[in-house]
């Protein structure tokens, strides 16, 4: 029988779908190099005997890829997409076994390793790409949706964030509860007109394409509400109503909605002092909604935000550990109202970290772009002496002295010019909000952590040691006000984190000549007592006491503290190139030690030190939960890099068993890291790194290079090539088990 051709647009797609860009493509040659060395050249001859490439080589394949632009490589998700739910589209009516041959055929063709149905029933249980063979199912899987179902566009990079875990689906006629948000302009001596609202619903729209939420918030469910106020509902997990970790991205979206409105309000030329945007927060029934949000927009509410929660939004905030600070409201709209209980005012957000730039203030109308900007002068100039440069041409400046008590605004204003490495330029921002407000919380730990970055910047031990002090004097002053946040004890800790770790340079640099009697050993372990005695406390105050960023910095503290004392040598002079290692192991104990204590391991150290492998596995999947949580509150662009570098070196640093899983995740983590850091350059936005102040993305790109090539030394190509469950040789495991990628930071200036 005669073969029939096959449609050239369905190879295309089928080809972008499981490489959707040429970064796509490169990461599966590095990351899974043992499959892609025997695959590619298999894949490169299928798509030139299609006419998909004129030549038969690679250059050919990546500018095909390079053409792609029927995929957009952020696209979100649609809503709560799991694997079994690309399980049902690709299967159809035939079983899960046919579906499995129907894939073999495409990963015969392609040399990519065999599927088994057991890989797509663990990947259905706990989806985690942990392996090449679970990511070649899941490409493989992408280039047949192509095929088969080519107008949903579900390619491989949209595929992978499908999240850990599944959850049976109900009913979806029971599901009517989410999260809705309100928006309304209320006047205060002036009329709302509607150019106003029209602004209003206009920013909507562009809010939501800008968070990248267009794939997950259909434009049509923004409703109008009243003559100046919009609503619109985002949907909760699937699960009972009263399940408050089931609203969890939906609060986290809403509330990155909310963060963006309230502050392209203050800058747009619409507003004034005599209006003010309300938004109002609801959790719950979405029939409740309404009932619940009316009385309060009716209400002239009193607070500086104008962001308010109702009661079970408020807890469903906390559960989902968004990094806000919120206050009590005693104003009630109607005590009577059994739609109303408690209603929560939003005070301040943690936006240096966990949200996302506002755009407006990224344009050079607004900021100058750099220090080498011939305007930065000019700005300079204009920023610390108002009074003689009244005709300025940023328009952030004139912003903020029509709004200067405003902390949203100004507090946006300076992480712009922090990210952009002008901390002395975002202090003095700072200084005009704590004029009006000396006991600003969010200001106060900012310009803590600012200090904190000048001092990591510096040669000169004594400046360094005098921003030190200085920061922690901000955070003295601000633990000792009578409000208390995780966020700000966790933050504090990290002061004296990094203080120790820059007292370690200078004692292994040799930096002080004959001054060392400026500092000495216990100066460090010093730093690292307040530093966990403040990790600690954050913890306590975490409702839940697993805070992620507490967890994660106080283990690499008591790792610090019992490695440094250990070996005094450690703190000595270095000689020639010599690193840090971890040649007792101290780091895999330590890790033990605090996952048993929180509950991860169940007590279930063997008596020689080690773990069984049911429990290691336990371990990786609640790790990679933590971190899916983690990133679901997880929104600043610059903190994105960061925080995957961050994972990656967890896993390296305290995994009790190395295998060639973990070796593959790493290297993912820190290729996606990778990719994250360049999508700064276009704005000259800077790394948000905790330790080393914001870091330029070509220098995290290098630092990030640095880290690769270290962890592709460690395995060679052969041991590569065996595949994943083959045994290490022990010299290797030893080799790599002393290698720390912590440790490698303090060599790191």
């Amino acid at each position: 029988m005669k073969k029939e051709p096959v449609d050239k647009t369905i190879v295309m797609n089928a080809l972008w779908n499981a490489f959707p860009s040429e970064t796509s493509f490169n990461d599966f040659k590095e990351m899974d190099h043992e499959v892609s060395q025997r695959s590619i050249p298999r894949i490169i001859k299928y798509a030139f005997k299609n006419e998909t490439i004129e030549k038969q080589n690679e250059k050919a394949f990546i500018d095909f890829l390079a053409k792609n632009n029927k995929i957009d490589i952020d696209k979100p998700l649609p809503e709560e997409l799991t694997f079994a739910d690309v399980l049902e589209v690709l299967s159809g009516n035939i079983s899960v076994n046919s579906l499995v041959k129907q894939l073999e055929i495409i990963a015969d063709n392609f040399s990519l390793p065999p599927i088994k149905a057991s890989m797509i029933t663990r990947l259905k249980k706990h989806f985690l790409l942990n392996t090449a063979k679970k990511r070649s199912l899941l490409r493989i899987m992408a280039f047949r949706l192509a095929e088969k179902r080519p107008d949903l566009h579900w390619h491989y990079e949209m595929l992978c964030k499908i999240t850990v875990g599944s959850v049976a689906k109900q009913d979806p006629l029971k599901e009517r509860a989410g999260v809705t948000i309100a928006v309304q302009l209320q006047g205060k001596g002036e009329i709302i007109v509607p150019a106003d609202v029209g602004w209003l619903k206009s920013e909507l729209y562009k809010c939501i394409e800008y968070l990248s939420l267009a794939g997950y918030v259909n434009k049509k469910s923004i409703v109008s509400s009243g003559a100046a106020s919009f609503s619109l509902k985002l949907p909760k997990k699937n699960g009972p109503a009263e399940q408050p970790r089931l609203y969890d991205r939906a609060i986290c979206d809403i509330l990155a909605i909310a963060h963006q409105m309230a502050v392209r309000w203050l800058l747009s030329g619409y507003s004034s002092p005599q209006k003010q945007l309300i938004i109002i927060v609801h959790a719950g029934m979405v029939s409740e909604a309404n009932l619940a949000i009316q009385p309060l927009l009716e209400t002239k509410l009193i607070g500086e935000t104008g962001i308010y929660l109702t009661d079970f939004a408020y807890l469903c905030a906390r559960v989902a550990e968004v990094k806000v600070g919120f206050e009590h409201h005693n104003e009630r709209a109607n005590p009577g109202d059994v739609y109303i209980n408690d209603i929560w005012l939003v005070k301040y957000f943690w936006s240096y970290d966990y949200y996302d730039y506002i755009p407006y203030l990224l344009e050079k109308k607004m900021l100058p772009v750099s220090k080498s900007d011939p305007s930065y002068i000019e700005f300079q100039r204009a920023l610390y002496f108002p009074e003689q440069f009244a005709e300025n041409p940023f328009e952030a400046l004139w912003s903020m002295h029509r709004f200067p008590e405003s902390s949203l605004l100004l507090i946006e204003i300076a992480n712009v010019l922090r990210a952009r490495q002008m901390p002395f330029e975002a202090d003095e921002v700072l200084s005009k909000l704590l004029l009006s407000n000396p006991g600003n919380v969010a200001a106060r730990v900012m310009r803590m952590i600012i200090y904190s970055n000048i001092a990591q910047a510096q040669t000169d031990f004594f400046i360094a040691d005098m921003a030190f002090e200085r920061a922690i004097a901000e955070g003295e002053f601000v633990t000792g006000l009578d409000h208390m946040d995780i966020a700000i004890l966790s933050e504090f800790g990290a002061v004296y984190f990094n203080r120790a770790k820059k007292w370690i340079q200078y004692l292994r640099d040799g930096n002080l000549s004959g001054e060392q009697n400026h500092i000495i050993r216990e100066d460090v372990f010093a730093s690292l007592k307040k530093a966990k005695e403040y990790f600690l406390q954050a913890l306590a105050a975490s409702p839940t006491g697993k805070d992620a960023t507490s967890l994660f910095w106080l283990l690499y503290v008591q790792c610090y503290m019992e490695l440094f004392s250990a070996d005094a040598k450690l703190l000595s002079t270095k000689t020639n190139n010599d690193i840090l290692l971890d040649s007792n192991n101290v780091f895999k104990k330590m890790g033990l030690r605090l996952f048993a204590e929180i509950g991860f391991l169940n007590d279930e150290i063997l008596p020689d030190g080690n773990i069984s492998e049911a429990t290691f596995n336990n371990l990786l999947v609640t790790l990679a939960s933590m971190n899916a949580r983690h990133e679901n509150s997880m929104l600043s662009r610059s903190y994105i890099p960061y925080a995957k570098y961050l994972f990656a070196i967890l896993l390296w640093d305290f995994t009790p068993h190395f295998t060639l899983g973990i070796y593959h995740t790493v290297l993912n983590m820190l290729i996606e890291a990778r990719r994250d850091t360049e999508k700064l350059i276009a704005d000259n936005l800077s790394v948000y790194h905790i330790s080393v102040n914001y870091v330029a993305p070509d220098v995290f790109l290098l630092r990030l290079q640095e880290t690769i090539d270290l962890v592709r030394q460690l395995l060679t190509e052969d041991d590569l090539k065996k595949g994943d469950n083959f045994p290490l040789d022990p010299e290797k495991i030893k080799t790599i088990s002393r290698t720390k990628l912590m440790l490698l930071e303090l060599d790191w200036h």
